[in-house]
């Protein structure tokens, strides 16, 4: 399925979170059973949880649904889903690559790395679609789907569970189509049936970070993103960190290839911020009441000098535990 052998706009990337697995069932209930384009579906899941969304997929609709494999080709009237615990690529030539990648945005299987590398590969032949779900993948996916001549399609945020994910997706991509779920599936249809319209060039940049995502982010390839050094480390690895620039709107990369929206770095690194203060707390508390214990000790043996300073020291800690324990609920949920 390329350009050459394929005039039609039939690569159709959907991402899903929140509220998505219902969602998709919808609309793979609603779709074609003629439908001339290969759907490919990322939705964020645990990455210990059974593959069974291909499953529940297949028996919904029409179109045969199946878990993708690392290699597997691309074939119109047919659905691939993500498998838990990997990313899911659109590779050269018609396949589709499966591999085991740093987490973006908090999540693998990520939504950005499957719409980035269908943009690239296959430029207008992609319809993206975004989904009901928290917080923002899938939005930096979107606008590349749209930069490389592709269609950009947002669940209307007043229809979805989950608002946060379209909405972030139209901060991005202000001109994406949003109709309802309920109208989607006919749409998907029809699209699906036109012409792929000339393509723009691909921007330099993101050829790179394509190149980058599927050579899994070695670190001879780092000095090649196109981004600038920041002060700040990742909370996944305390690796640097380098932000880049797309049209103002700001997203993340480390070393070792992680990445972020700048919302969702705010949010691990706020979750950072609260497992610290955790550990502390426990540290501090279990330093209490050992000194308690060692006072406890020194009273029987008849010590009560050193006693009494050990008292003092356990009763000064456990009072820092206390403010900690009351910071630690005075912390934004």
């Amino acid at each position: 399925m390329n350009a050459e052998r394929s005039p039609n706009r039939d690569v159709i990337v959907v991402g899903a979170s929140m509220g998505g697995i219902e969602a998709l069932s919808n609309l793979a209930n609603k779709l074609p059973a003629d439908l001339p384009a290969a759907v490919l579906v990322v939705q964020h899941i645990a990455e210990t949880s059974p593959a069974l969304l291909s499953a529940i997929l297949d028996r919904k609709g029409p179109l045969p649904a199946v878990t993708a494999e690392d290699r597997m080709p691309l074939e119109r009237g047919r659905i691939y889903v993500a498998p838990p615990g990997r990313h899911m690529l659109v590779g050269k030539g018609g396949t589709i690559r499966v591999v085991f990648g740093p987490r973006e945005n908090r999540a693998r299987p990520a939504i950005d790395p499957l719409f980035r590398t269908a943009a690239v590969h296959c430029r207008s032949q992609v319809i993206g679609v975004i989904l009901t779900g928290l917080l923002s993948d899938g939005a930096a996916g979107l606008y590349a789907v749209a930069r490389c001549g592709g269609v950009a399609i947002v669940q209307a945020p007043d229809d979805a569970p989950s608002p946060e994910m379209p909405r972030r997706a139209l901060e991005r991509v202000p001109e994406a189509v949003t109709p309802t779920l309920a109208e989607l599936a006919p749409l998907l249809g029809r699209l699906a049936r036109e012409p792929a319209p000339p393509p723009p060039e691909i921007p330099e940049t993101l050829e790179t970070e394509v190149r980058l995502t599927e050579r899994a982010m070695r670190n001879d390839d780092w000095f090649k993103v196109p981004g600038r050094p920041t002060n700040f480390t990742c909370p996944e690895c305390m690796g640097a960190i380098q932000e880049l620039d797309e049209s103002g709107q700001r997203r993340y990369r480390c070393r070792v290839g992680h990445a972020y929206s700048a919302e969702d770095l705010l949010g691990e690194k706020g979750s950072a911020v609260e497992d610290t203060l955790w550990v502390a707390l426990q540290t501090l508390e279990e330093r209490a009441e050992m000194l308690a214990s060692m006072a406890r000790d020194d009273r029987v043996r008849g010590r009560s000098h050193s006693a009494a300073g050990y008292e003092e020291r356990a009763r000064e800690t456990a009072t820092h535990a206390e403010r900690l324990r009351e910071l630690l609920r005075s912390l934004p949920v």
